[in-house]
């Protein structure tokens, strides 16, 4: 059985004629299902707890990136299915996933391509593409056997998929959610407009790490990808192929 989310934005109505015919087309692919739209009363976790008791086997978002990164974080406690219709804009997750447009993306949804991926977890937080670190001077402690302190101003991001401003270093295979490894992305802040232009005048550091420990004063905040922001010291962790999720050919990874 199919759920299908919607974000609360989707009640604006210039969004009501898509979303007729985005269900006219789920309908016509033989995968309707359950409409929730998704709100601040409503407790997403509650819902998905009774739907998936009541056999939902599928759970579909339809919205953009902070959507889908919030219901993961429930999500991933279940044995479920997870699907993306993105509308709005703010898509970056669909783009890895090989998803198009809304239509598009149902005809995804029908053929059911699915791969496992790995999630990020900080604390009890799951994330699927990163955590930021801002405002101040973090301490990461590795594996439990080595420290890492950038420097003040580095931009530290714990990431899951790729970064869209991380450049590829060409010879190694980064940001894959499949290989059991997050990457901790520290990069210097850029000091000028002309140096956005002189991608060889800033280096970042990619370091590939399956737990560490983040530390540091109170000024540090880190904040998931649902937009959650928690207060150091918090632990993370890679969980090797902990969601299923439905995935477009010309997926990223």
């Amino acid at each position: 059985m199919h759920l299908y989310l919607y974000d609360s934005f989707l009640n604006d109505k210039k969004y009501t004629n898509l979303l007729a015919r985005i269900e006219t087309r789920l309908t016509d692919l033989g995968i309707g299902g359950k409409i929730y739209r998704l709100s601040p009363l409503r407790n997403l976790a509650e819902l998905l707890a009774d739907e998936t008791r009541g056999g939902a086997q599928t759970v579909v978002v339809v919205g953009n990136d902070k959507t889908f990164s919030q219901v993961i974080n429930v999500a991933a406690k279940y044995d479920v299915t997870m699907g993306l219709i993105p509308v709005g804009g703010e898509n970056k997750i669909a783009q890895t996933l090989g998803l198009g447009n809304p239509f598009d993306a149902c005809n995804t949804v029908a053929a059911r391509i699915i791969e496992k991926v790995d999630l990020g977890k900080v604390n009890d937080t799951y994330f699927l593409t990163n955590i930021i670190v801002t405002g101040g001077r973090p301490m990461l402690e590795c594996e439990g056997h080595y420290h890492l302190t950038p420097q003040t101003g580095d931009q530290v991001s714990i990431c899951n998929l790729k970064p869209l401003f991380a450049s590829n270093l060409g010879q190694i295979n980064y940001f894959n959610p499949q290989d059991g490894y997050l990457e901790i992305l520290v990069q210097p802040p850029r000091l000028g407009f002309w140096q956005s232009f002189n991608k060889s005048a800033v280096t970042q550091s990619i370091i590939p790490i399956k737990k560490l420990t983040i530390k540091g004063k109170n000024a540090i905040s880190i904040i998931t990808d649902g937009q959650k922001v928690l207060k150091p010291p918090v632990a993370v962790e890679v969980v090797p192929k902990k969601l299923k999720v439905i995935v477009g050919k010309g997926r990223l990874f």
